[in-house]
């Protein structure tokens, strides 16, 4: 990690936005996905571009707002990470 807080905060959010598109990419190709699973995935890829407005709509933030942006990303992450596991079937509701 760099001493800057907003370009490690958007390395994050890069890296989460490729896994994102990779995992629905790759589960589609499977057909594992069902209706609910995509409304879900579509509402990550929404929180991922709201994030995305909040982190770009300043070039620096505040220290509080940039922890509460970056907060977001490992929330999204976590919702990431068990929507996978809920589709691939290794999440016991």
């Amino acid at each position: 990690m760099s001493q800057d807080p907003i370009a490690d905060t958007r390395s994050k959010l890069d890296d989460l936005e490729q896994r994102i598109h990779a995992a629905k990419t790759s589960l589609g190709a499977r057909g594992e996905i069902n209706t609910e699973a995509q409304k879900d995935w579509r509402a990550m890829v929404e929180k991922h571009a709201d994030i995305r407005r909040k982190l770009d709509a300043r070039a620096d933030h505040p220290n509080g707002v940039i922890e509460g942006i970056s907060f977001d990303v490992d929330i999204l992450r976590n919702s990431f990470e068990k929507w996978v596991a809920k589709v691939e079937g290794n999440f016991d509701k």
